[in-house]
């Protein structure tokens, strides 16, 4: 999901700086890629955050090539200095690999348009069933991590069972994805 600001990279450097004088601020969202966590026409309220603060499932802004996106954190990858995030829109398969510093803020909470003007509904961002699914996925892998074998080298191609198991990852989020609320 793009932030509505510009595809200028100002955009992101004039955010950190509103991030850095008021602590809060609230962003207008278009795009479809975290329906229906986020909808269009909605405006997120963010808080500054350093990507390694982050919690696998909750859902950030960060930098992307020439635009501001806003998805949910699904993994972490490495530690210190060489952690990378992937990040997942609720509705969409791809992922997006950042470096931890292209984190700007987290999305703490959730403006929903009324019938009529001045009718707006604040709800926070709470705990879904996407990101607690994250969540326990991770913890497992940190717990069986010392005896699975070895990943593949990036590029090589993955096993049968590679391919299994991220199938099987994969039907499980777009089956949570289901009992996502539509209408908060």
């Amino acid at each position: 999901m793009r932030l509505n600001l510009s595809d200028e990279p100002l955009t992101a450097e004039l955010l950190a700086e509103s991030l850095g004088r008021s602590d809060s601020t609230l962003i207008g969202v278009n795009g479809t890629s975290m329906h229906p966590t986020l909808q269009m026409g909605w405006r997120v309220y963010v808080r500054p955050v350093k990507g390694a603060d982050l919690k696998i499932g909750e859902v950030a802004v960060f930098r992307g090539d020439r635009y501001l996106t806003i998805h949910r954190l699904v993994w972490k990858e490495g530690s210190g200095d060489a952690l990378r995030l992937v990040f997942r829109g609720d509705y969409n398969r791809q992922r997006e690999r950042v470096d931890a510093s292209a984190v700007i803020a987290k999305v703490v909470a959730v403006e929903i348009p009324g019938r009529r003007k001045g009718m707006e509904r604040v709800v926070s961002l709470e705990t879904d069933v996407l990101a607690r699914f994250y969540r326990i996925a991770f913890g497992v892998y940190r717990l069986v991590r010392p005896i699975l074998p070895p990943p593949p080298a990036p590029g090589s191609p993955i096993g049968p069972l590679g391919r299994t198991v991220r199938a099987a990852f994969a039907g499980i989020e777009r089956f949570l994805a289901l009992f996502l609320s539509e209408r908060r």
